[in-house]
């Protein structure tokens, strides 16, 4: 069995774990500023660079279901170091990639092995610790995390003005290894009882019926799924519509996140003040809450008209106080049932949320007319679903249990 939760995590734990899930934020977040610069220097158009992006989300989803049971069986710290060398593989193809379809299919290996510190971060937070600090945790490691976005573009940015796009991926390289070598160095063995059924086609297939079954769960998942996905779909239209259609440079657009990065790291911070004053099932309403009425601000901004870098960034900042304020609460909620099987319900977790931020992804390119109305009719279809799946599922189920 896990060891017993220690009462607070501290410092040098939450910097472990953040830099673990930076893995796979890092890489969404730094090349963004060369999406466009991209595809003319490959001769692509809009909708084969954006592929990038949705073939390293797909793979960061499906590679969740492996890492999470061999973690069970394993153990967490060696899973990792196999999934940080796949990482380091695919991010060294995206650098020398010749043309766009060698590009997508290493960013398809890079999501492969950034899923890795996705998966195995939550699980390694719900070995060692229980619901409230769990929460605890994750918001503070939220709030570690948004120091990321709003750096990564800028860097990207200044990345892209004084070389190219291949210089957003040799810089993820180094970030890579510099992650491994902290892995090696100072993670200690959290799963002390691997469990040696694990990958046993029955136990695997019986934990994620046992998962699907549980309608807390699938709610609390819900909540994160439809942030990450108004997330994602800002994330991957925006540069589209700022570059593109009003004329910001690479090196401005860099900036840009930092905004909505204040909202993100606002709701982290609430979040660890709410611990212990505010149930976690009662910050979720409150921030789903808010994702929906920031989604359908940002929706009613652009049919209304009214669209301006300012107006969608300031929506999407409203959009991210409640992403910040409900993630880690909701993401606690959910695993914590799950003490025997933490790994795989940390990648059945993570894999319907970055599937569904996937399909996002493809519906901003899919929908993309010239205008920022894609991205905001994703964002708030992001923020409806994070509602209705605590509002809908998760609470009607906890009130109904015994």
């Amino acid at each position: 069995m896990a060891d017993p939760a220690p009462a607070r995590a501290t410092f040098g734990t939450i910097a472990l774990l953040t830099s673990l899930v930076m893995l796979g934020q890092m890489s969404i977040s730094l090349y963004i500023p060369s999406l466009p610069s991209m595809g003319h220097a490959l001769a692509a158009p809009a909708d084969q660079v954006q592929l990038t992006m949705t073939f390293y989300l797909a793979a960061l989803a499906v590679a969740q279901l492996v890492w999470g049971p061999l973690s069970d069986r394993f153990g967490r710290k060696p899973i990792l170091f196999v999934g940080i060398g796949v990482y380091l593989a695919g991010t060294a193809m995206c650098a020398l990639a010749p043309g766009i379809f060698v590009l997508i299919a290493g960013r398809a290996l890079q999501g492969i092995g950034a899923s890795v510190g996705t998966a195995v971060s939550r699980a390694i937070t719900r070995d060692r610790f229980e619901r409230a600090e769990a929460a605890r945790t994750m918001a503070y490691i939220g709030m570690a995390m948004a120091a990321g976005p709003a750096i990564a573009p800028v860097i990207g940015g200044q990345l892209q003005t004084l070389f190219d796009w291949r210089a957003a991926f040799l810089a993820l390289l180094l970030f890579g290894a510099c992650v491994g070598f902290a892995t090696w160095r100072y993670l200690e063995e959290s799963n002390r009882d691997p469990n040696p059924n694990a990958l046993a086609l029955q136990h695997v297939l019986g934990a994620f019926g046992r998962l699907l079954g549980h309608r807390a769960y699938i709610g609390y998942t819900l909540v994160g799924a439809g942030a990450f996905a108004g997330l994602m779909a800002f994330t991957t239209g925006i540069p589209f519509v700022l570059i593109d259609i009003f004329g910001m440079s690479p090196a401005m657009f860099g900036f840009v996140p930092a905004f909505t990065v204040v909202g993100y790291f606002s709701g982290s911070f609430a979040a660890t003040r709410m611990t212990g004053r505010v149930r976690p099932a009662r910050a979720v309403a409150i921030g789903s809450t808010i994702c929906a009425l920031a989604g359908a601000a940002m929706l009613g901004v652009v049919l209304g008209g009214l669209s301006s870098p300012a107006t969608l960034v300031a929506s999407m900042m409203v959009f991210m106080l409640g992403f910040g304020i409900a993630l880690p609460n909701a993401s606690a909620s959910a695993m914590q049932p799950f003490a025997r099987i933490a790994g795989s319900a940390a990648a059945l977790q993570g894999f319907l949320q970055t599937a569904i931020a996937a399909l996002g992804t493809v519906a901003v390119a899919t929908l993309a007319d010239g205008t920022a109305l894609s991205t905001a009719l994703v964002v708030g279809a992001g923020g409806l679903l994070a509602c209705a799946g605590y509002f809908l599922v998760a609470r009607p189920a906890e009130r109904a249990a015994p």
